[in-house]
């Protein structure tokens, strides 16, 4: 059916990597991980689609930036066949995304409306939801693979090359991949290479993930990594919210095309800020963070296990800050209008973000660990229903992959709007200062007797001061701890806690 201009001002078009998480780490190495996020910053940078796409359209300026994203923009002619404009573009950034990221899936989608804000709410994000876009696959192989790709064991081998000294063969995908770190000090199109560019220090992140753990301080064992990963809550409901507005005024007009871009700078900002006000980041003068995913308001981090709690904490309150920075004004006039128009209907927050935390041996496979972050991440979400900001962890050498749940913590339990530590996060640097080795001893004490003789044997090896604040009180049935954690989660978090 032929789909004519029907007099909205634009036409915006969207391009997304599927599974972008999955895809980057297929590979066991951090060299391939960042070659891949490397190639895929490069084929979606503005300056390399404006030459792909031509006349047929103009990068869209009202989207943030998020890896693995393309966002067009093309002003309709009277009486021309939309549908077919838009897919000789897709055509033609397919084609230029698949030379690029061979192994990569990605997927399109268009929709109508004055600003790309409207047209995301009313068309963009309906057709994603109920499967009604575009989708671009790697080629599947025709025949039986006889020989596996030595790298990634996915696709078909395509070609031999030398891989650390000794001739494998590799998929067209991992043959993109398997390219010398570029180092260039101008390069800041990847996530790690606009981190570096924003950060006062000389050297870069190490080469490979063993090296990334050693970072850590010598108590940490320096062999163990933290996975985090980042999503922000109730953002759907504020665009859905801004986008039903009227634009009436200049001010909501303005706001309808900056907003992406002020919450994916958001996004940057806060990670940066993280990363530099890192204690380790100053004292080894180098990245100490490695970023795989960067964009809007979603990221996924490594860094050795002993940061992960301060640089989690420190981001959330960080991205906390920016975006209400960034929406005060926006939340006034919608809560404003709301207000009058007497329907029932709530006010609107700023958004805010969770994250999931996983901890690991430097050696444990990047793939599964995103997966376990992730789930992990959902839980914190759906523990606050997006209304705040929360973390849940999980310790893999510890507890192992099937551990028991607890409760996830909101951010406001460990950390004050100014960014001081709380009371119970105090209380978590006193458990922190417990030899590791008594710490343990109280975690199997709980694991196979309980409570009480966790607290026995805490009182006579003479640390019951810093056990009591998570013990329920005895002479309370069913209370809770003082600072609301109980013992067994505030030896899990302590293991990587912050002892100053």
């Amino acid at each position: 059916m032929t789909v004519t201009h029907t007099g909205t001002a634009y036409v915006y078009v969207d391009f997304g990597a599927i599974r972008i998480q999955s895809y980057l780490t297929r590979t066991a190495g951090l060299r391939g991980h960042r070659a891949a996020s490397d190639s895929l910053a490069r084929a979606t940078a503005p300056g390399i689609v404006e030459g792909v796409v031509g006349q047929l359209a103009e990068v869209n300026d009202e989207a943030g930036e998020a890896d693995g994203v393309v966002s067009l923009r093309l002003t309709p002619v009277a009486g021309e066949d939309l549908k077919a404009r838009v897919e000789r573009l897709q055509d033609r950034v397919f084609a230029h995304l698949r030379q690029a990221l061979p192994g990569a899936e990605f997927h399109s989608v268009w929709g109508q409306g004055e600003y790309y804000l409207n047209a995301y709410d009313k068309e963009i994000h309906p057709k994603t939801e109920a499967g009604d876009v575009r989708y671009d696959l790697p080629a599947t192989a025709e025949f039986p693979l006889a020989v596996p790709c030595a790298m990634c064991h996915t696709d078909p081998a395509a070609t031999w090359e030398t891989v650390t000294g000794k001739r494998q063969r590799l998929c067209p995908d991992c043959s993109m991949r398997n390219v010398p770190r570029r180092r260039s000090a101008g390069d800041g199109r990847s996530p790690e290479g606009r981190l570096a560019e924003s950060l006062p220090v000389t050297h870069a992140a190490p080469e490979d993930f063993a090296a990334l753990a050693a970072l850590g301080h010598a108590r940490s064992g320096r062999n163990h990594l933290a996975t985090v990963a980042i999503d922000g809550n109730a953002f759907g409901e504020f665009f859905k919210a801004l986008a039903k507005e009227g634009s009436e005024d200049a001010q909501m007009r303005d706001w309808k095309k900056s907003i992406s871009q002020s919450l994916s700078a958001a996004t940057r900002d806060a990670l940066a800020e993280a990363t530099v006000n890192l204690p380790l980041t100053i004292e080894r003068d180098q990245v100490v963070v490695v970023p795989h995913v960067v964009g809007g308001d979603d990221v996924l981090v490594s860094l050795p296990a002993d940061q992960a709690w301060e640089f989690t904490l420190a981001f959330l309150r960080e991205f906390g800050q920016a975006v209400h920075a960034a929406t005060a004004g926006i939340l006034e006039v919608l809560n404003r209008r709301r207000a009058q128009r007497a329907q029932g209907e709530t006010s609107l927050e700023a958004p805010t973000a969770s994250a999931g935390i996983v901890f690991a041996h430097s050696s444990y496979p990047l793939s599964l660990l995103v997966e376990l972050a992730g789930q992990r991440l959902s839980e914190a979400k759906r523990a606050v229903r997006g209304k705040a900001a929360s973390v849940q962890w999980l310790d893999i050498t510890a507890d192992g992959t099937e551990a028991p749940g607890h409760d996830p913590l909101r951010l406001s339990t460990l950390r004050t709007p100014a960014g001081d530590p709380t009371l119970e996060a105090q209380a978590l640097s006193a458990l922190a200062r417990v030899p590791a080795s008594h710490r343990a001893r109280l975690a199997e004490a709980l694991r196979s007797d309980g409570e009480i003789t966790a607290a026995v044997i805490a009182h006579r090896v003479g640390h019951l001061k810093a056990v009591q604040p998570f013990l329920s009180p005895f002479d309370q049935q069913n209370a809770p701890p003082p600072t609301g954690i109980g013992l067994g989660a505030a030896l899990g978090i302590a293991r990587w806690w912050p002892c100053a």
